[in-house]
């Protein structure tokens, strides 16, 4: 594993900042990689960030960076922005990464982690997949509002599992796992999140709503059957789905998806590496998922993108 005492985080959005809160936890001093207009915005160049559970606060100063601004090379990079930012983002800190650096790449959906692994066959490529939950209350302030787990795991077969983030696993608040099999826990992640996040957007509603024993429910549960569909004909298990879509509708009801956010703010959201990613993969194997075209064509007649 490559020796370094300096971890860097692309992107400060939620999960940028409870792991790099996390990391100053566990004793590291991780940098903040901004973009160059919210870089030239800070009064000073170490910034405190904040970090709330239902039962502690912590507060930590972080150093602060640009692309323009890097000084060393970075070896180990965890890359915390949406989806479709990732390669930009990337890119954009490029010319600091060492010879075989190791990348993390943590953000919903499909597609953009194989983009990258193939656009930077130089280098080891990780993807994860969480279940945390956190939400930013103010810059740089986030709550770690529930406990998951967090997978993680080499996107090329033929890199061993060892030589990457094992440290991660041991003596951290985060619960992190290796996976030699990253990719069907991707796909785990993508089924649920594309049964709930769309309709939250489409109807602008929080989680639990989805349960609604009338027209929404009825649209979630025909989302699931198709999703279903999709994972059997990928031989990844999926007998629980509808289970496993209704518990987090019920564990996480009075929330609304990041999709709702983004779409009640205007911004651009994943969905096109989430619905739009499983109906790729469909239109690949052959399998009939209408009520995904759907929701797609209303979310995008709605100005949703």
């Amino acid at each position: 594993m490559i020796q370094n005492d300096t971890w860097h985080i692309l992107g400060a959005g939620s999960i940028g900042c409870l792991w790099a809160t996390s990391l100053c936890h566990k004793g590291e001093t991780p940098r903040l990689i901004l973009r160059e207009s919210s870089y030239q915005q800070l009064e000073q160049k170490r910034i405190p960030l904040k970090l709330s559970t239902p039962d502690q606060t912590f507060l930590f100063d972080v150093d602060a960076v640009s692309p323009e601004t890097i000084d060393s090379p970075i070896n180990r990079l965890i890359v915390c922005t949406k989806a479709q930012d990732s390669l930009s983002a990337l890119n954009s800190v490029k010319p600091h990464l060492a010879e075989n650096s190791q990348i993390l790449l943590l953000h919903n959906g499909m597609g953009s982690q194989q983009t990258i692994r193939d656009a930077l066959p130089m280098h080891r490529i990780w993807a994860g997949s969480s279940t945390d939950g956190a939400y930013l209350s103010a810059p740089f302030e986030v709550c770690h509002a529930g406990q998951g787990q967090t997978w993680i795991g080499p996107l090329r077969s033929n890199e061993q599992s060892e030589q990457g983030f094992h440290d991660l696993c041991d003596n951290f608040r985060l619960k992190v796992s290796q996976c030699d099999t990253i990719e069907q826990k991707l796909w785990e992640k993508l089924a649920i999140n594309s049964c709930i996040n769309g309709l939250t957007a489409l109807f602008n509603c929080r989680n639990g709503e989805l349960l609604d024993n009338g027209d929404k429910q009825a649209w979630l549960d025909r989302l699931i059957v198709e999703t279903c569909a999709v994972l059997t004909a990928l031989d990844i298990p999926a007998t629980s789905l509808r289970e496993k879509v209704h518990g987090v509708c019920q564990s996480t009801a009075r929330n609304r998806s990041s999709t709702c956010q983004d779409a009640r703010r205007g911004r651009v959201t994943e969905l096109s590496f989430i619905n739009g990613f499983l109906i790729q993969q469909a239109n690949t194997l052959g399998v009939t998922v209408d009520g995904h075209h759907q929701l797609m064509n209303q979310l995008g007649a709605a100005g949703v993108r």
